[in-house]
């Protein structure tokens, strides 16, 4: 079960490695199957809005939509956007309530097709995050500057930093840098990944909720020590 109060994560994307089949992932096939709710999938096969604009003599289309082909699949659902080609299954999903449903989602389609192999999945946060403090004295907790550097680079100069380890199962990949879309905010990036010791998928349908939480966890903790949230990205685009 994932936690509540999960504060400021709110980004994730799961991958997962291995061989698939995409012409089968149709939103029929997700309906047939009980994949997601009948509201996740309704819009997907609902004709497009299209509107004409004969000043330039083009047709925007609007609204959900998906494609299936023997090569990829893409599929926009209400909660989350699906991206799989036949080596590289991908969900992305927007915001923390969508987690569970994000899990359960990925889980039945591995039940679903259980012969499905799966060499290894990383769950990923990716956050563009401005705190209180200025995005110099969040990075200077990790990366001091020194004489060298900036004497080369400038003073103005900005730093990242990149830590790896192993927790559990997981190969952990910490990486934070000053972010490229929020004026003095910054990227906090986590990848944990998991090498699969089998050659079916029951690891991850067996594991996955475990790993997930833990990952959401640290994850959690890493934001929240870094001190008092201000605005994430999607809030300062609006």
């Amino acid at each position: 079960m994932v936690s509540n109060n999960k504060q400021g994560i709110e980004r994730c994307i799961f991958v997962a490695l291995g061989s698939f089949n995409p012409a089968i992932l149709h939103p029929q096939w997700f309906a047939r199957h009980s994949i997601l709710p009948v509201e996740e999938i309704e819009g997907l096969l609902a004709e497009p809005f299209k509107k004409e604009i004969p000043e330039i003599g083009a047709t925007i289309e609007f609204g959900s939509r998906f494609l299936v082909e023997p090569t990829h699949a893409l599929a926009n659902f209400k909660s989350f956007f699906l991206r799989v080609d036949r080596g590289k299954f991908e969900v992305k999903c927007e915001k923390q309530e969508g987690f569970p449903l994000l899990l359960s989602f990925i889980k039945k389609i591995f039940l679903v097709l259980p012969e499905t192999p799966i060499s290894a999945y990383g769950i990923n946060f990716d956050e563009h995050i401005q705190f209180a403090e200025s995005s110099s004295s969040i990075l200077s907790k990790f990366f001091s500057k020194n004489p060298i550097v900036t004497e080369l680079f400038g003073e103005d100069c900005n730093f990242g930093y990149k830590i790896y380890t192993k927790i559990k199962e997981a190969k952990v990949r910490f990486r934070i840098e000053p972010s490229q879309v929020l004026e003095d905010g910054i990227l906090l990036s986590m990848n944990f990944h998991y090498d699969n010791p089998s050659s079916d998928n029951k690891f991850l349908t067996d594991m996955l909720d475990i790993h997930f939480e833990d990952a959401l966890t640290l994850t959690s903790k890493i934001v929240a020590g870094f001190g008092e949230i201000k605005e994430r990205v999607e809030k300062l685009k609006k």
